[in-house]
């Protein structure tokens, strides 16, 4: 035997089912609906469903219906907030459809993973370095030459050699740039010929590594020239503070392997 409360609370449940149903194609819809269900019960007391003044031992019973009260509206706005969260789209789900819009469903971690498996083109480049760099005792020039590969969005190879000269040229030292090891994520040209970096890496002087896994950056700009930064701390101000430019030579992409759309470039182990 239903009262006014649970005819009220099932109707509603029922279009929201509708609703659910229309807006929800994933397999949560069902259990949103259960769980929705269960908050019903949860607001509406079981001994509420049958009315204390009639007698449920009678074989046929008839109950008038009541007029709905203000109370009952109450409970019935109460019921519709507890179910709606678990029957209407959520937030997440909203995005999920924007973000894949064909299917309307989040892409699964296999998905995922297969597309960070898919090869990347890497690249081979390299050039000179051409930099001025100026302290309060002095301003040094450098010359030099440095070279870089990536292959499947790993970098494989790094070096920067280079000669100091005072500007009177009576003063020169070396310095090298080797085992640069990226900190994030894949790496692979941009449109424009691009490339940003950030990493450690060791910085030799005269042939000699002196400062160990120092933060650095590299960037290679519309492939025309390169810079190289440095912390400053971790060098103990040795350059100033002050990047080291120098000129691209040539940028080719490259890939081991052939890529999607009948792609086939040069291998990355030529430059």
């Amino acid at each position: 035997m239903l009262t006014t409360d649970s005819i009220i609370a099932l109707s509603i449940l029922s279009l929201l089912f509708l609703i659910g149903v229309a807006y929800n194609d994933n397999s949560n819809t069902i259990a949103r609906i259960q769980e929705g269900h269960a908050r019903i019960f949860k607001t509406i007391p079981l001994a509420n469903l049958v009315p204390k003044d009639v007698n449920t031992a009678g074989e046929n019973i008839t109950v008038s219906r009541p007029a709905v009260t203000q109370k009952q509206q109450q409970q019935t706005s109460e019921i519709v907030a507890a179910i709606i969260p678990y029957i209407m789209p959520s937030q997440q789900d909203l995005k999920s459809r924007q973000e894949h819009p064909v299917t309307g469903l989040k892409a699964s971690q296999q998905d995922l993973k297969s597309r960070q498996e898919q090869p990347l083109a890497g690249f081979n480049t390299k050039g000179t370095i051409n930099s001025l760099i100026s302290t309060p005792r002095d301003k040094w020039i450098a010359t030099g030459n440095w070279s870089m590969n990536a292959n499947n969005g790993a970098l494989t190879f790094f070096q920067t050699n280079m000669t100091w000269f005072n500007k009177s040229g009576n003063a020169t030292h070396t310095h090298e740039f080797l085992n640069f090891r990226p900190t994030e994520g894949r790496i692979t040209i941009q449109p424009g010929n691009t490339i940003s970096l950030k990493g450690i890496m060791d910085v030799g002087t005269n042939h000699r590594v002196v400062w160990k896994n120092v933060d650095s950056a590299i960037s290679v700009n519309n492939g025309k020239t390169i810079t190289i930064s440095l912390n400053d701390k971790q060098t103990n101000s040795h350059f100033a503070g002050q990047p080291i430019l120098g000129i691209v030579s040539l940028i080719t992409r490259c890939s081991d392997v052939p890529l999607q759309a009948m792609e086939v470039l040069p291998s990355c182990g030529q430059s």
